[in-house]
């Protein structure tokens, strides 16, 4: 067995970009030993900006041989009653570089076949290997890809060296006239040497990378500032805590150090948030705060380079990171010389989306859908009368800092600069608090707003966002959203579920809907419903699966989002699926699924409209049924509008699982008697639909050992 190694030299690539093309190396290779009956021990994976690599430990010297039968015509055809060979048997033979004696005749299910036995030998794996390696360069994809030289290969920045060695032979691959040697380089910088890697030994190659100053194992090099950072960080009692950040900052660097830098104190009477963000977003530094939260003039700067002249890269750091303060504070003052209510006005400067105006429009529009959701909020006793007025003050502000200096130096900012300067404008806490955290969550892992008011306009911001790209048909689809839609829709489900809001959601859908301009004409109410059907049915597909990824199974999933009363409450659905989820592991389970499914298959047919006729009953157990379902319905009804779903369940179950069973037992359902057959499916009917049409549709449900139901 034989070791591969394979180095892609490169300009400086971006920091993003190097850890998804390892992993499509990988994954390729994978793909490619595979397609060329190869075998492989073990990939690993490495790179800095200026090299992707990749070793595969324990290849073959040589594929394996194939033995094959190949399957020819028909023995009656291609040979004649003589036993002579015919034309068509000659030619089969012919075809496959043999002679007619080797055919062999060989029963079928489908009769008597010609046969002949192939053998392909293994070529050499080193012969194999130009092939593979180029089919790997060209199979990475990057978000964003160049061409140079007038050549057809696209990639994140030019290739300037390949390094390619099967054991301690060099791979003969070329690319865009490069050839592969067994050479790569040390730190631009540090060393600029051209070093002879000997043989594709993984350890020894990182080893000798490594006395060149360039540490190309990412997780050593991440550690390694890691270590850096907290060292620097440890006597002020600071600890990193941004893991992303120290990521990206891993990925471009070779040699991983860093320094300790200051900044003047003033600049402490800027947001905090200001700050961080000036040192991180522009420059990729990290703050070092107190163990308390609070921000001190310190801050950490990772290096590619050595402690050789680290007071000038101290001096250089400093230098830039105040020219960005400088700017922050220059905007924290002018910004704050306009009230943000004055500026909701310059908000018409500022496009939203072809056809549906600009932000000043959108924003009487979040005004308008947050003071629907709050009134509804308040019918339900969520919310109080006194906090509408709040409500729509946050909403009539929440967009306001977009036209400030700050927000447009720091967009990553908008919601919380407005915060900050709704507080200097003298505005409620909660009405500043409400435009910070509309925005919320902001990612899967963040947050969701704590308080009703920044909950209500960020709902309202959302769903506004949602029904605009429907109406324009700036619909999702696979991996393409351009427009976060499915964020947006992740951060409806969560408020809605963690504040427990009563809503239900195509009202506010339809409510949203007709805010926009494009629905505005007397005649669009059939507008308005297919848009919101189309909407509902996204939601639909977001809520399949986010408790997919919560790790609920996906049948029980299917019957609660299918039950008649569908999902249109949000937090009743997840209520359900919940208790759902928990009866599953209950002993009387099976029989509580097989009720439902016996009851739906049976009944699946019949209109749900009729009514039941005991004059039709001619069998005792259909007598007994009945009298049992009246006496118990109200009962189960009314726990389930307590929202008593297990509770409600379990009685269902202990009612009905035996008598069912007992009148399918002793009752013949489809007899020819059209009105003792219909009277029969509808009683069956209704005892279903006591249970799947407010809690779940269980018919869905996939039982241990059996098939699907439906």
């Amino acid at each position: 067995m034989t070791n591969l190694l394979f180095e892609i030299g490169t300009e400086e690539i971006p920091a993003g970009y190097i850890t998804p093309a390892l992993d499509q190396m990988k994954t390729l290779f994978g793909e490619l030993v595979k397609k060329y009956r190869l075998e492989v021990h073990s990939v690993c994976c490495a790179g800095t900006p200026r090299k992707l690599v990749f070793f595969g430990e324990g290849l073959p010297q040589k594929q394996e041989n194939i033995l094959e039968d190949i399957q020819g015509p028909a023995a009656a055809i291609a040979f004649d009653k003589a036993g002579n060979p015919t034309r068509a048997g000659i030619g089969f033979a012919k075809s496959q570089g043999v002679d007619i004696k080797e055919l062999q005749i060989k029963k079928t299910p489908k009769g008597e076949y010609c046969f002949i036995m192939k053998r392909t030998e293994g070529q050499d794996t080193r012969h194999l290997l130009p092939d593979i390696l180029r089919e790997i360069v060209k199979g990475i994809s990057f978000p964003k890809s160049m061409k140079w030289k007038e050549n057809h290969i696209f990639f994140a920045r030019p290739i300037r060296s390949l390094l390619a060695l099967f054991g301690d032979t060099v791979v003969p691959v070329e690319m865009n006239g490069i050839k592969a040697d067994r050479y790569t380089f040390g730190h631009p910088f540090l060393s600029g040497k051209r070093i002879t890697i000997p043989a594709a030994d993984w350890e020894l190659y990182k080893r000798l990378l490594r006395q060149e100053k360039v540490v190309v194992d990412i997780d050593e090099r991440r550690e390694a500032v890691r270590a850096k950072i907290v060292q620097l960080m440890k006597p002020y009692d600071a600890v990193i805590d941004d893991e992303e950040l120290l990521e990206e900052v891993t990925n471009l660097i070779e040699y991983p150090n860093a320094i300790e830098c200051s900044f003047d104190k003033e600049f402490l009477d800027i947001p905090a948030e200001v700050v961080e963000t000036a040192m991180k977003e522009h420059q990729r530094y990290f703050p070092v705060k107190k163990s308390n939260g609070k921000l001190i003039e310190k801050f950490v700067a990772v290096l590619n380079r050595n402690e050789d002249n680290a007071d000038t890269a101290i001096r250089g750091n400093e230098r830039v990171l105040k020219a960005r303060l400088s700017d922050a504070r220059f905007f924290w003052k002018e910004d704050r010389k306009i009230r943000l209510e004055k500026r909701v006005e310059d908000l018409k400067t500022l496009s939203f989306l072809e056809k549906l105006g600009n932000y000043y429009d959108r924003t009487r529009r979040i005004v308008a859908l947050s003071d629907y959701i709050a009134h509804t909020l308040v019918t339900f006793r969520m919310l109080k009368i006194d906090d509408i007025v709040p409500v729509k003050r946050a909403a009539l502000l929440c967009k306001a800092d977009l036209v400030t200096q700050m927000v447009g130096e720091f967009p990553s900012l908008q919601g919380i600069m407005g915060r900050e300067y709704a507080e200097w404008d003298g505005e409620e806490p909660s009405v500043a608090a409400a435009i910070a955290e509309h925005y919320m969550p902001r990612f899967a892992a963040d947050t969701i707003p704590s308080s009703k008011i920044g909950a209500i306009v960020g709902l309202a911001d959302k769903f506004d966002t949602i029904s605009s790209c429907f109406a324009l048909g700036l619909i999702p689809t696979g991996s393409q959203d351009p427009y976060s839609l499915r964020r947006h829709a992740y951060g409806i489900l969560r408020i809605i579920e963690e504040h427990e809001f009563p809503l239900g959601l195509t009202e506010v859908l339809s409510q949203s809907l007709a805010l926009l301009p494009l629905f505005s004409e007397p005649g669009s109410k059939h507008l308005i419903k297919e848009k919101t059907t189309s909407i509902r049915e996204f939601f639909k597909d977001r809520l399949f699966h986010i408790n997919i990824e919560r790790g609920y199974r996906y049948d029980l999933v299917n019957a609660v989002l299918n039950a008649e009363i569908g999902f249109d409450g949000i937090h009743d659905f997840l209520e359900r699926l919940k208790v759902i989820s928990d009866i599953s592991q209950e002993s009387w389970w099976p029989d509580l699924v097989t009720v439902v499914e016996r009851t739906f298959n049976i009944g699946k047919k019949v209109n749900s409209g009729g009514s039941i006729y005991e004059d039709a009953f001619t069998e005792p157990e259909e007598h007994i049924l009945w009298d049992i379902y009246k006496n118990t319905e109200a009962d189960i009804r009314k726990k389930i509008d307590e929202k008593k779903y297990k509770e409600a369940s379990y009685e269902y179950c202990r009612t009905f699982a035996k008598p069912v069973h007992i009148f399918f037992d002793k009752v013949f359902v489809n007899v020819e008697d059209e009105r003792i057959r219909n009277n029969r499916l509808m009683l069956l009917k209704k005892i279903n639909e006591l249970y799947s049409s407010k809690i779940a549709d269980l018919s869905q449900i996939i039982m241990p050992d059996t098939k699907t139901s439906r």
